[in-house]
């Protein structure tokens, strides 16, 4: 952490004596940063001050007024649950911003302190290398909530004796974004006392909440369509040909579902994989902490990764699984260990391609997706080893 607080220091002390300025210190570390930081809190922060005054912010435009600028800048209409607008009653607003980005970045700093826990100096250093990569440090320079939403994972990991309480922080998560209901996997294969009664309980509140909200699924789902830049997703590879002129119209179309189906099947096929051949023994020793940390974040990436492009700051999540991974490295399982070993490897060489190459280049733009491509289908291999664990710790004599 010491090493994460000096990359901090660094980036608003620089600054500070007008060497440079942030945003050229961070694209210099390969952070997309753009002209203004916590843009992403400006936009919701706007929404929220328009709520306040009777408008809607997903039909009425409007506008984020930056330091130093006359003319305000257009905003994005609202494309999150509506439920975000009650982070305007509790003091976000456009008079709030650095308070609020703070108080996110440092709840972010304290959720990465827990998660990774008492650990050795050469796995410090992992951590280290991961946390300070370009992927990890864009989620604080855009401020986007999913600062907010890896905090709510950390404290249901924290909570996961108690399946009520869990279950409670993951609906709080999937209430401001959809995607981190996919924790449930976690609480629900530990098959503890309440757990799957909360999973149920939980999935059908869930299932009210998305009913409430059919108006606007549509513009919530399609907020991403078409973005190629610091992204990734099965379909990102059709939306850099396509703005690189190589496909259009029904070619573009029908690379988006072979892309589809492809990541389909190359995920389930590496899941089977993953379960039969880690069958026969060999097993690592996963604590349970890590294995409950793996099953709440790897179906949400492996979700995200099908439904199509995110945001690369969504990388964060991939944190959750570094510890079963850091012990898979361990097992006297040949397969398991080489697989895990390569996982750190290309998810590192992804988290900071963008320190060394430039997306600007479609070469680089599909070496990058490629690279995410072979993460997740590891991933998947890994998630299929770690259940087959559980499945054997259960029932040895399967």
């Amino acid at each position: 952490m010491v090493i994460v607080f000096s990359y901090a220091s660094l980036v608003f002390v620089i600054p500070m004596l007008k060497i440079t300025s942030a945003k050229q210190l961070l694209q210099g570390f390969g952070v997309a940063a753009l002209d203004y930081p916590m843009m992403d809190l400006r936009g919701v922060a706007v929404w929220c001050d328009a709520a306040k005054e009777g408008k809607n912010p997903a039909t009425v435009p409007t506008w984020i007024h930056l330091p130093g600028e006359s003319n305000p800048h257009p905003n994005f209409l609202m494309n999150y649950s509506p439920q975000v607008l009650l982070l305007g009653k509790l003091g976000l607003s456009e008079s709030t911003i650095v308070k609020w980005g703070i108080g996110l970045s440092l709840l972010y700093g304290v959720s990465l302190w827990i998660l990774c826990g008492p650990c050795s100096f050469p796995r410090a250093m992992l951590w280290a290398l991961l946390i300070c990569s370009p992927a990890s440090v864009l989620v604080v320079e855009r401020g986007n909530l999913d600062l907010l939403l890896f905090a709510l994972l950390v404290g249901a990991l924290l909570l996961r004796k108690h399946p009520w309480a869990e279950a409670l922080m993951i609906l709080a998560g999937a209430a401001l974004k959809f995607f981190p209901f996919a924790s449930f996997c976690a609480p629900w294969k530990e098959e503890k006392s309440g757990g799957r009664a909360a999973t149920l309980a939980a999935t059908l509140i869930f299932i009210i909440y998305l009913i409430a909200l059919y108006s606007h699924l549509a513009s919530i789902m399609g907020s991403l369509s078409g973005q190629f830049q610091s992204a990734f997703g099965c379909t990102t590879i059709a939306d850099l040909l396509s703005h690189d002129g190589v496909l259009s119209g029904a070619r573009k179309e029908c690379f988006y579902i072979v892309s589809k189906v492809t990541a389909l099947i190359g995920l389930g096929s590496c899941f089977l994989a993953g379960r039969y051949r880690t069958r026969s023994g060999g097993y690592a020793k996963v604590p349970e902490r890590s294995w409950h940390a793996f099953f709440l974040a790897a179906p949400i990436m492996l979700g995200l990764f099908v439904l199509g492009p995110q945001m690369d700051y969504k990388w964060i999540f991939f944190l959750f699984m570094v510890p079963a991974g850091l012990d898979l490295i361990h097992s006297s399982c040949e397969t398991e260990a080489i697989a895990a070993k390569a996982w750190f490897v290309c998810m590192a060489l992804y988290s900071w391609w963008t320190f060394f190459s430039d997306e600007g280049s479609l070469r680089n733009a599909l070496l990058k997706q490629g690279m995410m491509w072979i993460v997740m289908l590891l991933s998947t291999f890994l998630a299929g080893a770690l259940w087959n664990r559980r499945i054997s710790e259960k029932c040895p004599e399967n």
